[in-house]
């Protein structure tokens, strides 16, 4: 089961540092057109790449946020529960939320497997296929998924849920590997 974590940890990790990129990236191409700006310079097709980035980060991060405990929960109501049902509520919210996430990422597939067979492009400068950033989209939703099932067989084998540490999930491997 350590195996199994370990992997998922290092491909939410991937997705994260990938979501990281692609905020660079957009920060880059603003960067350019700022400076291209003060120079006379045209920079065609800035906003709709970074439009296009926008999603990237944020689906990209959403697995990585999730098993870091960066997701917006109601915990004041949670802690002040009794531990089984406490155990209950948890169970209950990552099972429905893996489970609509799950339909997302169903939905998302869809539509890419559309845009795919239609040759579907953006309306622009850049004729971006639309493949591409839904692709990305359902990758992190797909990511989230996987992340909320292992979660709740996590709480259901009586486990600790890994959102109630605080502790960055990068730096519980920096903070166990010193510990070895």
């Amino acid at each position: 089961m350590d195996v199994l974590r370990r992997a998922t940890d290092f491909a939410y990790k991937t997705c994260g540092i990938a979501a990281a990129i692609a905020l660079a990236a957009i920060a880059v191409l603003m960067l350019a057109q700022i400076i291209g700006r003060l120079f006379g310079i045209m920079v065609p097709g800035v906003n709709e790449a970074a439009a296009f980035l926008l999603p990237t980060t944020s689906f990209l991060a959403l697995a990585y946020a999730f098993r870091a405990g960066s997701h917006i929960r109601v915990s004041l109501v949670l802690h002040m529960l009794p531990d089984k049902a406490r155990r209950v509520a948890d169970l209950l919210s990552v099972g429905i939320g893996a489970l609509l996430m799950g339909f997302f990422a169903k939905s998302t597939w869809g539509l890419m497997q559309d845009s795919i067979r239609f040759s579907e492009v953006s309306d622009g400068l850049l004729a971006i296929p639309l493949a591409v950033p839904q692709a990305a989209m359902f990758l992190g939703i797909a990511m989230l998924t996987l992340a909320m099932v292992e979660e709740f067989f996590n709480i259901l084998s009586g486990r600790t849920p890994s959102f109630d540490d605080t502790r960055d999930v990068v730096m519980r491997e920096r903070e166990d590997a010193s510990n070895d």
